[in-house]
């Protein structure tokens, strides 16, 4: 049986395209653990059942943002997976009590959806979450996870482009709703399949909850428990609106640091665009924040579902999702997309006609024409049937919206669509800024709307430098 990681990126096609001091964060951990891969593989036959022999693929390595992962193949031809956790990329990521936050949560998170759901995930054989004199494989080595593997391929292998599907609009009709599989009639079963799976998954998590929003950790007797965030460290919270308030503000610092450190003009305009898309952002999420929902109990989201992190068979049935480092629990918001690519912006339209109708008067379109893109109302329509053959006990919020009606929502819009796309593209005038200033419904021109900030702004800031 082949190797899964035969599958993975080349290797130095993806280091040539990498600025050098990424690239070499990598490669340098590549030599550091290339003299202990005996080590490592005596370690893994001894955690084995039937004690087999393994062998570490050296040359077939990948990495994502925090973990340098191996596949160790044993004898019998099936495989696990040991990933290291990676040095610091700055003095805020990936710092060594963040990767030890990630590697506790994913366990935690891991040993949840193993317990409570059918989710196909990774089983964990080992872990080490910070370096110290009791790691196994020695008191020199990063921190690690060891599981099992699972064998398939991405949606995208499938010959769907699901990343793409996002934008664009067409017909809202059961019929019309694949047009992106050109009349295939075998990619769209396949598509349709993938969207009902995504669905359950969703659901499922749903069931999930929380009282409180944050990350998980579990402890030495298996009982999972909310803590901060793995990503930063803030919280828990108890609060949707604390939750939501928190993020305004990164975005806000995020908009003041992203870009060129430069001072000249254009680059003053461009982190003024930046801090307009923030305060866009907490204007249109604050009053959609549901009063019933903001004390919670909160959902448990994966935080990273895209196409590479979920594994399908030649059906588009998923049998893997990978890499849950950043699940945790969040307001229903927040929650109401699991992945962008199975939802997309608003449009504007040509017609009369409105969005989809919402259960909540707080979710009620501003009065502009517009749509949703076709994957955004093909997933709703599989969310919606999820909802009703799964029951939906436990899996609804205090305030009885429905998954899908949060789907289809402003609110979830806001909370969980833009925001990726906040993070992802530092506060975006051009798309970002302009969909949330047309959820918001000014009447005004955004760069209208942009010059009245940018001149506030100026002021205030030459009142603050006066004063100091």
């Amino acid at each position: 049986m082949a190797a899964i990681s035969d599958n993975w990126p080349d290797t130095q096609a993806s280091l040539e395209i990498m600025e050098p001091e990424y690239a070499d964060r990598v490669t340098s951990m590549v030599e550091q653990i290339k003299p202990h891969h005996s080590r490592i593989e005596s370690y893994a036959s001894s955690l084995h059942p039937s004690h087999l022999p393994c062998r570490l693929l050296g040359e077939n390595y990948t990495w994502g943002q925090s973990f340098l992962v191996y596949e160790l193949l044993f004898e019998d031809g099936t495989s696990w997976i040991i990933r290291f956790g990676m040095r610091p990329m700055d003095a805020y990521f990936n710092t060594a009590a963040q990767l030890q936050r990630k590697i506790l949560n994913e366990v935690a998170a891991l040993h949840l959806v193993r317990q409570r759901t059918t989710i196909p995930v990774p089983e964990i054989i080992a872990y080490h979450a910070h370096p110290s004199p009791l790691n196994p494989l020695g008191p020199s080595f990063p921190a690690f996870v060891l599981m099992t593997s699972i064998r398939g391929i991405t949606i995208e292998d499938c010959g769907i482009a699901i990343h793409e599907l996002s934008s664009g609009c067409g017909p809202d009709s059961p019929g019309d709703a694949l047009d992106s599989c050109a009349g295939d009639e075998n990619k769209r079963e396949i598509l349709q399949r993938y969207l009902r799976d995504i669905a359950d998954i969703h659901v499922q998590l749903s069931r999930i909850t929380f009282d409180r929003i944050g990350s998980f950790a579990i402890d030495d007797s298996g009982e999972v428990s909310i803590g901060p965030g793995a990503d930063f460290g803030l919280g828990p919270f108890t609060s949707a609106k604390d939750y939501f308030a928190i993020q305004a503000e990164a975005y806000e610092q995020l908009a003041i640091a992203a870009g060129d450190e430069d001072e000249s003009d254009t680059a003053n305009r461009a982190q003024l665009k930046r801090r307009f898309v923030a305060a866009l952002w907490r204007k249109a999420m604050m009053p959609l924040v549901d009063e019933r929902d903001d004390r919670g109990p909160f959902p448990m989201r994966h935080g990273d579902l895209h196409s590479e992190n979920i594994l399908v068979d030649t059906t588009g049935h998923i049998v893997g999702v990978l890499d849950w480092d950043c699940a945790g629990t969040v307001p229903w918001e927040a929650f109401a997309v699991p992945t962008f690519e199975v939802s997309g912006q608003f449009s504007e339209a040509d017609s009369d006609a409105a969005s989809e109708s919402s259960e909540d008067s707080l979710m009620t379109p501003p009065p502009l024409a517009h749509t949703r893109p076709v994957v955004h109302r093909a997933f709703n329509r599989e969310l919606a049937a999820a909802e009703l053959q799964g029951g939906v006990a436990g899996g609804k919020p205090a305030s009885g919206r429905s998954l899908a009606a949060l789907h289809d929502s402003h609110a979830g819009h806001v909370g969980a669509y833009l925001a990726y796309w906040m993070y992802s593209l530092a506060c975006d005038y051009d798309q970002t800024g302009r969909a949330l200033h047309r959820i918001l419904g000014s009447d005004a021109d955004i760069d209208q709307d942009f010059q009245d900030f940018a001149r506030e702004v100026t002021a205030l800031d030459a009142r603050e430098v006066a004063q100091n």
